[in-house]
């Protein structure tokens, strides 16, 4: 395979400002990016670290650009949810030399640089787009940051909730088992789908992707499952890990997060209520950093450096 791995996660943001809502993560003991990136149609897009990963909350700058958004963009944006998962690899190139080569039918790579860029700014990213039909449940695609060097360690921060690493996601879906297959067959051919409780499971390089149906989903976390009438909507949780979890609790709930405990897996984890402006549920685990960057190293191959926040 061609070394795929989750990067980050995308959701619309109805807040009144992206600025101001970065602050109010930073609030929460998260490490938002210090600069946003203009998208079109007309977004500018904030960042909030987790380790090596990130969240994307996609907020409107210009509604008069924002005209030319899709039916499914105007969706996502009055009812803010998880909807995008980007993956990245090394050279995308490769990923759609291997998938073509596997019988999979896909679009050219192509690439860009932000909608503010000037107009012979070379490209900051290279995206392999994923037909929906592939991937169920999320829009997604593999991109290649051309800034990066693939020699050079990546640097984490760890904020104040101590909060350092997305390990997994949760899906609801009508058939978990299907989802979790192919979402397998095509990211991670060489694992195995394995059964939960309730619902199926693949590890996807450093991550563990879990899928349940509705019923389930709400009798392990206790929260209601609103459906979403486009199929990029079944992303329904991220979890994430700590080093400290009565700190994650402590700052989490002081800048007015609603938190509860609940058991996943066989350990207790922290559960954190959506904020409605972006529709992002979570839970964090508490785990030794030096033991993750292990796991991490084993899994990957990566090497990531913490440093001071």
């Amino acid at each position: 395979m061609t070394g795929i791995r989750l990067d980050h996660i995308i959701t619309y943001t109805s807040a009144e400002g992206i600025d101001s809502y970065l602050k109010e993560y930073a609030a929460l003991g998260f490490v938002p990016a210090k600069e946003t990136v203009r998208h079109d149609p007309g977004l500018r897009n904030g960042f909030v670290f987790i380790g090596p990963e990130y969240v994307e909350f996609c907020w409107v700058e210009d509604e008069t650009l924002f005209e030319e958004a899709s039916a499914q963009q105007r969706l996502l944006c009055a009812t803010p949810r998880p909807f995008g998962l980007g993956m990245v690899a090394w050279d995308v190139g490769a990923v759609h030399d291997d998938w073509t080569a596997r019988g999979y039918e896909l679009p050219e790579v192509s690439s860009s640089a932000p909608r503010d860029a000037p107009a012979d700014s070379p490209p900051v990213w290279s995206f392999q787009m994923i037909p929906e039909e592939l991937l169920l449940g999320a829009w997604c695609f593999v991109l290649t940051y051309h800034r990066r060097s693939k020699d050079k360690a990546t640097e984490i921060t760890i904020g104040p909730n101590t909060i350092y690493a997305i390990s997994g996601l949760t899906f609801v879906a009508p058939e978990p088992e299907v989802r979790a297959t192919s979402w397998r067959d095509l990211l991670a051919p060489e694992e195995a789908v394995k059964p939960l409780s309730h619902g199926y499971c693949v590890q996807i390089g450093a991550h563990r992707a879990a899928w349940m149906k509705a019923d389930h989903f709400t009798a392990t976390y206790g929260l209601d499952w609103v459906p979403f009438p486009q199929p990029v909507g079944e992303v329904a949780m991220l979890h994430m890990l700590a080093s400290d979890l009565s700190a994650a609790k402590t700052t989490l709930e002081q800048s007015g997060r609603q938190t509860s405990t609940v058991i996943v897996g066989v350990e207790e984890a922290l559960l954190v209520a959506p904020d409605p402006r972006d529709g992002l549920v979570f839970t964090v685990q508490q785990q030794p950093v030096e033991e993750w960057l292990q796991e991490r190293k084993a899994k990957t191959g990566e090497t990531l450096e913490v440093v001071q926040g």
